[in-house]
């Protein structure tokens, strides 16, 4: 399931916002790379407050409608879902009473000001409400950035010394310990991956069982050599892959035992079936480890391109920044500057990409970035996302961060007065 329309109707007594997911013809709905929607346009017509809204749908946190004005908000799904919001206003006052919420053939009424229902009686309501969305969106992952926060909170994280003046004296206050954020949100995805997967990757890998059974019914002649070939491939690709240094489990598998089997089983083709069997399980789990190891090496790489006096290296430990000077320091995160902090976090949120079903919504994240880091941005993304094909929704005011995805920009010509 993934998001396919989202409607504001009267956002702030003057616009008119659709923003259709399946408008991307450039990528297909089978294709593993994710699909791009760019918010374009003048300040004030409503991106960041679009953002927030989705993320509100996708949450169930309805503090941005309470705050916002707009007669009607809707977020369909490509299972023909909806989840709408309309509010409602005091006939004498024209202050806002209470708000519906539909999804399905539920509804209930949201108090104005806090969270929750309108009145006790509407609780249980609400309680089947959540229950039965929560089921239904139970594998989808939303993350929204806004990118002014994450970059005053980066600057704060960089001041290693804060001093300030208390009755005439000086306080100086040293931080604690370096930033280690995204080195351990990276070390926990390729930790997480291995033992989960299908929840990063499409999982294909045969039941062994299954395969013995199917090959022994569907007899096909078996070439030793051919299966000897296919061992030295498995091998092969561990260190063409960099297993090692990427930190990645290994198969416990004896492949001089398994050679010489194949070697000693040539004449024997209910043995070889059996075997080719096998190594269709070692193949299917090495594919799975070179979608890791590929997926971990272009993060790296790409990262290295933007960064001309840093090396990015990913190791069993996330990874390692280390400068190009004489003495090749060794950085934490927070020895970035602004713009290279923000680079690296949208990077790491889009490696640990979950499989299907995951939507990352950035508001404005050209903010602080070169122009020529714009430009790379969003195909940057895609790429380091490979194979888990979520959505990005980009509320930006810059075209240049739209290069290559100019068929996904929305221009102000989306969003029409009353």
């Amino acid at each position: 399931m993934k998001i396919s329309k989202f409607e504001v109707v009267g956002l702030f007594d003057l616009y008119n916002h659709k923003l259709d997911f399946n408008g991307n013809k450039k990528i297909s709905p089978e294709s593993e790379q994710a699909s791009v929607i760019m918010i374009f346009g003048r300040n004030g017509i409503g991106k960041t407050t679009i953002l927030r809204m989705i993320e509100g749908l996708m949450t169930l946190d309805f503090d941005t409608f309470r705050n916002s004005k707009f007669k009607f908000a809707c977020l369909s799904f490509s299972n023909g879902h909806k989840i709408s919001v309309e509010p409602k206003f005091d006939e004498t006052t024209t202050n806002l009473s209470h708000m519906f919420v539909t999804y399905k053939e539920l509804t209930v009424r949201l108090h104005p000001k806090t969270k929750g229902s309108l009145t006790t009686e509407d609780k249980e309501q609400e309680t089947a409400f959540v229950k039965e969305y929560n089921k239904d969106l139970d594998k989808f992952s939303f993350e929204f950035i806004d990118t002014e926060r994450l970059i005053r909170k980066n600057i704060r994280e960089e001041m290693l010394i804060e001093e300030a003046s208390l009755k005439g004296k000086t306080i100086r206050k040293q931080k604690s310990e370096p930033n280690k954020y995204l080195v351990e949100k990276v070390k926990s995805f390729v930790r997480d991956s291995q033992i989960n997967f299908s929840n990063y990757f499409t999982r294909t890998e045969p039941e062994l069982f299954d395969r013995i059974i199917s090959n022994l019914e569907n007899k096909q002649q078996i070439q030793d050599k051919d299966l000897l070939e296919r061992v030295n491939t498995i091998s092969k690709s561990e260190k063409e892959y960099k297993i090692d240094q990427l930190g990645l489990a290994k198969e416990k598998w004896d492949k001089k035992k398994l050679t010489d089997t194949i070697k000693d089983s040539k004449t024997d083709q209910n043995k070889l079936t059996i075997i080719a069997s096998y190594l269709e399980v070692l193949e299917s789990r090495n594919n799975e480890r070179m979608s890791l190891a590929e997926r971990l090496l272009t993060f790296e790489r790409l990262l290295n391109e933007f960064f001309l006096d840093k090396v990015i290296s990913i190791n069993s430990d996330g990874f390692t920044i280390t400068s190009t000077n004489r003495s090749q320091d060794v950085l934490n995160e927070s020895q970035l500057s602004t713009g290279e902090y923000h680079l690296l976090y949208l990077t790491v949120l889009a490696l640990c990409t979950k499989v299907k079903g995951t939507v990352i919504a950035i508001d404005e994240p050209e903010m602080s970035m070169h122009i020529g880091w714009q430009r790379k941005l969003v195909q940057t993304l895609v790429q380091v996302s490979s194979k888990a094909s979520p959505q990005m929704i980009f509320a930006t005011h810059s075209p240049d961060i739209a290069t290559n995805f100019s068929n996904s920009l929305i221009t102000e010509d989306y969003a029409t007065k009353n």
